[in-house]
């Protein structure tokens, strides 16, 4: 498997051992240094955030958000192009549903399910004034968000908000 699933060491072959003497290594690889880089590989596939999406507050009237001006919209471990682009929606004052793609394809072209284990979210203020935005994984690709200045619902109209996912 690789990422966006999880894997463990099994998932490269288990552990490893010399059938013989590394003769040359600059050409042959010592067993005991792939198992420690494939474990670490395996075990990052665990916690390593997996994609984001950032996006601009909404007036309440607007059902779909518009992109940041500059930056990055979003980026995930399976690309940014359009095609998997989460679509994100104003639900109501203070509250915004991400929505990633149900499946998507690596580089290897090997189709993975996306199932969001953990979200969080966060608000680029633009003056220090205290916004806050957090988040909660409703579905297997659903995310809703919740964003408040201080302690009101707030639709932080104008204010990057990005959620991030595992």
């Amino acid at each position: 498997m690789t990422l966006p699933s999880r894997d463990s060491l099994s998932s490269y072959g288990g552990r490893m051992s010399n059938y013989s003497d590394v003769v040359d290594p600059t050409t042959d690889e010592d067993a005991e240094w792939r198992n420690k880089y494939a474990a670490n590989v395996a075990m990052s596939t665990h916690t390593v955030t997996r994609a984001f999406r950032s996006f601009l507050g909404t007036t309440g009237g607007a059902t779909a958000v518009a992109d940041p001006s500059t930056g990055f919209a979003h980026d995930a471990l399976w690309g940014d192009a359009a095609s998997v682009k989460p679509s994100v929606t104003h639900v109501q004052t203070g509250v915004y549903d991400g929505i990633w793609p149900t499946t998507v394809t690596d580089e290897l072209d090997e189709t993975h399910t996306l199932a969001i284990r953990r979200a969080w979210a966060q608000v680029e203020s633009s003056d220090g004034t205290l916004r806050i935005a957090s988040a909660k994984v409703t579905a297997a690709q659903k995310v809703r968000v919740y964003t408040y200045e201080g302690s009101s619902a707030s639709d932080l109209v104008g204010e990057i908000i990005t959620i991030f996912v595992v």
